[in-house]
C-alpha cells in the first residue's frame, strides 16, 4: 500500500490527538524567556504552523503572525481558524517572504522532521534571513534520547487511529506509521542534541545561543527528552533575501 505524505490523512484527526498539548504554556514560557533578555516581540513567523493551535496564544496577546507549513491539508484547517493570518505552504528551507520578524517560533519538534543536519542548518539560515536585527528564534526539539524512549517499538490505537512507532539508533531516526482507517502515512524524525543544535545555529550566523527545558527553565542534560533552543540574530542586518 502506498503511503500518503506526512500530515495529510492525519490532518483529519490531528486536533483530537493533540488535545493535551500545552500550546498556552509553551507560549508563556517563550515570551517569559525573551522578556528576561529584554526582547518583547511584536510579530512572529511560525515554522510548522500545522492546524494553527500553537499560534492562538500569541494572537490573543496581540502579536501579528505569519505561518509556514509543508502540508496543505493542515493549512486548510489552520485557515478556517485563522482567516486573518497569512499562511504559506513551503519547505522550511525555501520560503521567501518580503518582510522580517521579531521572533521565529517552532513548536512540537517540527524541526525534527528535517532528518539531516545540513537540512536543519539550511532552515536556520533561512530563519535568520527573516529576522530583524536582534530578533530571536525559539524552537522546541526532540533529542536522540527522547526519540529512543518515546518512539521505541510500540503501537497506540484508539477510535480508528493506529500509531506504530519505531527507532533506529544507527541512523538516529524515529519512524511513525500513522494509520487512519485503511490509509497510512509515514513520518521520520531525527533527534538533535542541544550541543549540535547550538553549533548549527552558530554556524548559520546566530548569536547568544542557549538551551532550556520546559517548564522550569533548567539546562538540558544527557537524558533530557526534549529542549527549547533560543538564538539571537546579530544586530547588524543580513542581506535581504539571503
Amino acid at each position: 500500500m502506498e503511503a500518503h505524505p506526512p500530515f495529510s490523512i492525519l490532518a483529519r484527526v490531528y486536533d483530537r490527538l493533540m488535545e493535551d498539548v500545552p500550546y498556552e504554556g509553551w507560549a508563556e514560557f517563550v515570551l517569559a524567556v525573551l522578556a528576561g533578555v529584554g526582547w518583547l516581540p511584536r510579530d512572529l513567523l511560525e515554522l510548522g504552523v500545522g492546524t494553527g493551535n500553537a499560534l492562538l496564544p500569541f494572537l490573543r496577546r496581540g502579536l501579528e503572525a505569519v505561518g509556514v507549513d509543508s502540508s496543505e491539508q493542515m493549512l486548510r484547517l489552520a485557515r478556517s481558524k485563522l482567516p486573518q493570518v497569512e499562511l504559506l505552504q513551503a519547505d522550511f528551507r525555501e520560503y521567501r517572504l518580503q518582510r522580517r520578524f521579531d521572533l521565529v517560533y517552532s513548536a512540537f519538534d517540527s524541526l525534527n522532521n528535517l532528518t539531516e543536519p545540513a537540512y536543519l542548518a539550511a532552515a536556520f539560515a533561512n530563519a535568520l534571513a527573516h529576522l530583524r536585527p536582534g530578533g530571536w528564534l525559539a524552537a522546541d526539539l526532540n533529542t536522540p534520547e527522547g526519540l529512543r524512549e518515546l518512539w521505541r517499538e510500540e503501537v497506540w490505537e484508539e477510535d480508528g487511529v493506529r500509531l506504530v512507532y519505531g527507532y533506529d539508533p544507527a541512523t538516529r531516526l524515529g519512524r511513525l506509521e500513522a494509520w487512519v482507517g485503511e490509509q497510512v502515512e509515514v513520518h521520520l524524525e531525527r533527534g538533535y542534541t542541544p550541543q549540535e543544535t547550538r553549533l548549527l545555529l552558530e554556524s548559520s550566523g546566530f548569536e547568544s545561543v542557549f538551551c532550556l527545558t520546559y517548564p522550569h527553565g533548567g539546562e538540558p542534560h544527557e537524558l533530557s527528552d526534549r529542549f527549547w533552543v533560543f538564538a539571537r540574530a546579530p544586530h547588524h542586518p543580513q542581506p535581504a533575501g539571503a
